[in-house]
C-alpha cells in the first residue's frame, strides 16, 4: 500500500485540480496562503512527494519545508518546469525536473512512476545550492542607492567610491548568483525576501516625494479592498490601422461604483501612486487581462499588441520585470504582443537599472511607447536614452487638426521626428474623419479615439472582436453613428 503524501506546490492551483482524480492523497497548496499563524496538524506519513510549480519563488519552497519537514521522514522532490526563466525558477537544480508542457498523461504517468518509487532521500537542506546566498549590510545600501540617482551619488560620497565601482559590486553579485545580467539579481532577490523589508522602506520614501500633500486613507482602503475583491474592472479600446483594421489595444482601467458609473482610471490612478499601490494595481490588470485573453476571448486568426500603461515608479520596481515575463509566460500561446506605455504623471528619471529592464524586455519582445508625447515631462532626452519603438501623440495635438488640409507644422514636425528616429506613432484622442483623413495622409501609423471605437468592457470587445473579419464594415457603420448624431460622441466620452 503506499503511503506516500503527496503535496503540488503553487500559486495557481486550479491548474492543476484537473490531475487530483489520478493521484492518490494529492494535496494542492496555494502558495499564497499556506502559511499562517495556526498551526496544522497533520498525520505521520513515513515519505512524502513535493511537486514544485517552479515559477513558486525559492523562499516559499524553504518555509514550506520547514514548516512540514517534521511530519515526514523522508522528503522527495520534482520540479514542474513552467517558466524558462532563470531568476524565476532558481533554487531547485538539484531536484528532479519534468516539463510540465507535455501532455496531461505523459505528465501524470511520470508523477505516478515518482510517487510509486522507493527511493528515500531528498532532504531540505540539498534541495538547492542558493539557499546559503546572503547579502551584507553594506550590498543592500548598495543595490537600494543604485536605483535612484541622488541616492546613487550620496551612497558613493559616503564610502569614498565612484559609481563605476558599484557596477562592479553589482556584477559580483550577479556572478554569485550566476544571472546574465543585474536585472534578474534584482528580480530573484525581490521575490525571495532579500531585499523585501528595507526596499519597502524605500518605496514608501519614494512615494511621499513624488507626491505632494496627503492622501485619503479611507479611500487607499477602499482602493485595497477592491483590487481583493476584482472589482478593478479592466476596459479596451482599440488601435486601428490605415484601413480600419485591428492592430492593437490599450487596456484602462474602471472601478464600478453603483448606478452605472464607473469612476476612470484618470480618478483613482493618482490615489494609486500616493498610497504606494500603484505597482499592486498593474500586477492585478495584467494578471486579469492574461486571464480574460486565454479563457474568455474566442480567437478567428486576430493578431494585434497589448498596451498597458506604466508609471515610472513601476520602472523603477524591480519587481515588475517578473511581471512582464509573467505575462509573456501566460499569453505565450496567444497572437499578441505585450507593449508598455510610458506615462508622464511624474518626471522620469532615466537610471541605468531602467534602460537595462527596458533593454532586456525588448530582447523578449516587449514593445516600449512614450504616452503623451508633447505635453508633461517628455523631451528630447528621454527618446535619446531611451530604447522605444512607439511614440503616441497628446490629443491635444489632435483636437487642432480640422480640415483635410490644414497645415499644423508642430504636428507634422513630430511624425517627422518619429520618422528619422526610427519610431511608430499612434494618435490619440481622433473623433472626426477629418482628423482620420489628415492623420493617415500624413503616415501616422496608428490611430485610436471614439471615431473608432470607445473603451469598452470585456463582453463588447468580444463582440468587437468576432465581428473583426467585417472591419471596415463596422468601422464604417461607427463613424456614420457618430457623424450623424454629435452629441454621441459627448456621451462616449463619458464612458
Amino acid at each position: 500500500m503506499n503511503t506516500k503524501k503527496v503535496f503540488l506546490l503553487s500559486y495557481d492551483i486550479y491548474l492543476f485540480s484537473g490531475i487530483r482524480s489520478f493521484l492518490p492523497n494529492l494535496v494542492l497548496v496555494d502558495s499564497g496562503t499556506f502559511v499562517s499563524d495556526s498551526d496544522i496538524l497533520m498525520p505521520q506519513y513515513n515519505s512524502c512527494l513535493l511537486i514544485i510549480d517552479n515559477r513558486v519563488p525559492f523562499c516559499i519552497i524553504q518555509k514550506w519545508l520547514q514548516r512540514n519537514s517534521s511530519q515526514f521522514i523522508y522528503v522527495n522532490s520534482v520540479v514542474l518546469t513552467m517558466s524558462k526563466s532563470k531568476c524565476i525558477n532558481r533554487g531547485c537544480e538539484n531536484s528532479e525536473s519534468v516539463n510540465a508542457k507535455v501532455s496531461c498523461n505523459s505528465l501524470v504517468s511520470v508523477l505516478k512512476t515518482k510517487l510509486m518509487s522507493n527511493v528515500q532521500g531528498g532532504a531540505p537542506s540539498t534541495l538547492g545550492c542558493v539557499d546559503r546566498f546572503h547579502l551584507s549590510d553594506f550590498e543592500q545600501e548598495m543595490i537600494y542607492a543604485s536605483f535612484t540617482k541622488m541616492g546613487l551619488e550620496e551612497f558613493c560620497k559616503a564610502n569614498s567610491l565612484t559609481p563605476k565601482s558599484l557596477y562592479r559590486y553589482r556584477d559580483k553579485i550577479t556572478h554569485r548568483l550566476s544571472f546574465d545580467n543585474f536585472n534578474e539579481t534584482i528580480i530573484y532577490l525581490s521575490r525571495n525576501g532579500f531585499l523585501a523589508e528595507r526596499w519597502g522602506a524605500h518605496d514608501k520614501k519614494t512615494s511621499q516625494t513624488m507626491t505632494e500633500g496627503i492622501f485619503d486613507s479611507n479611500e487607499a482602503n477602499r482602493l485595497t479592498l477592491a483590487l481583493k475583491n476584482d472589482e478593478i474592472v479592466p476596459y479596451f479600446q482599440p488601435i486601428v490601422g490605415s484601413k480600419g483594421e485591428l492592430c492593437g489595444v490599450e487596456v484602462l482601467a474602471r472601478w464600478p461604483s453603483g448606478h452605472n458609473y464607473a469612476i476612470s482610471q484618470r480618478e483613482f490612478i493618482p490615489l494609486a501612486e500616493s498610497s504606494g499601490q500603484i505597482n499592486d494595481l498593474t500586477s492585478y490588470l495584467m494578471n486579469k487581462v492574461a486571464s480574460h485573453l486565454n479563457h474568455d476571448i474566442t480567437w478567428q486568426g486576430q493578431s494585434f499588441f497589448v498596451a498597458f500603461n506604466v508609471s515610472p515608479s513601476n520602472l523603477s520596481n524591480p519587481v515588475f520585470y517578473w511581471e512582464c515575463l509573467n505575462f509573456l509566460e501566460l499569453t505565450e500561446s496567444l497572437p499578441i504582443k505585450l507593449m508598455i506605455e510610458i506615462t508622464e504623471n511624474q518626471t522620469l528619471v532615466v537610471t541605468p537599472a531602467i534602460k537595462e529592464l527596458i533593454r532586456s524586455l525588448r530582447n523578449r519582445g516587449v514593445l516600449f511607447a512614450l504616452d503623451d508625447f508633447g505635453t508633461g515631462y517628455a523631451n528630447l532626452c528621454c527618446l535619446n536614452e531611451l530604447e522605444l519603438d512607439v511614440i503616441k501623440i497628446d490629443k491635444i495635438f489632435i483636437k487642432g487638426i480640422h480640415a483635410e488640409d490644414q497645415t499644423l507644422p508642430m504636428l507634422e514636425s513630430i511624425i517627422n521626428l518619429a520618422g528619422i528616429l526610427g519610431l511608430r506613432t499612434v494618435a490619440e484622442g481622433v473623433e472626426y474623419a477629418c482628423q482620420r483623413e489628415w492623420l493617415i495622409a500624413h503616415k501616422v501609423d496608428f490611430l485610436q479615439g471614439y471615431y473608432f471605437m470607445p473603451p469598452m468592457a470585456l463582453a463588447e470587445f468580444h463582440r468587437y472582436m468576432q465581428q473583426y473579419g467585417s472591419a471596415a464594415i463596422g468601422s464604417a457603420w461607427r463613424r456614420k453613428r457618430l457623424n450623424s448624431d454629435p452629441m454621441q460622441v459627448e456621451r462616449c466620452r463619458s464612458l
